[in-house]
């Protein structure tokens, strides 16, 4: 478990997605990640920030971390986290493809009562070396 501070995000939006390996692991996300990379080739991991609206949808918006609105790349959105506290997933190795372990992992502990969903903004991070790292929001 940690706390993450408030981060800003600029990027490209995937509407009305379920958070997981299924819609994280898709085409369409492995193109927006690349479209992203293109756009933005200095930025050293890509983000997929899962924002949930009050009518029980989720869109997510794969990103890139900048440090205010006006960093925000013309045409991009801007996704905001506030801090929060959030567990944190990394693979264990447990299944190949790295995407997959982390969200196994989240199923594992919501279904064992380990963690509470917040669900409230979520992020997964994917590096250029292809590193994951999955913060889901938690109630304390």
């Amino acid at each position: 478990m940690t706390a993450r501070s408030a981060e800003l995000f600029s990027g490209l939006v995937a509407p009305r997605v379920e958070p997981g390996a299924e819609s994280s692991g898709s085409e369409w996300m492995r193109f927006l990640r690349d479209r992203l990379r293109e756009k933005h080739i200095d930025a050293h991991q890509v983000c997929t920030v899962y924002v949930p609206d009050p009518h029980g949808t989720v869109n997510a918006g794969v990103a890139v971390s900048v440090d205010s609105p006006g960093d925000v790349a013309v045409g991009d959105v801007f996704v905001s986290v506030p801090t929060g506290v959030f567990a944190v997933f990394t693979p264990t190795g447990a299944l190949a493809d790295p995407i997959e372990d982390v969200w196994a992992q989240v199923e594992e502990c919501v279904m064992s009562g380990s963690i509470f969903r917040a669900y409230k903004e979520e992020v997964e991070v994917v590096t250029n070396t292809g590193e994951v790292e999955l913060f889901i929001s938690i109630v304390l």
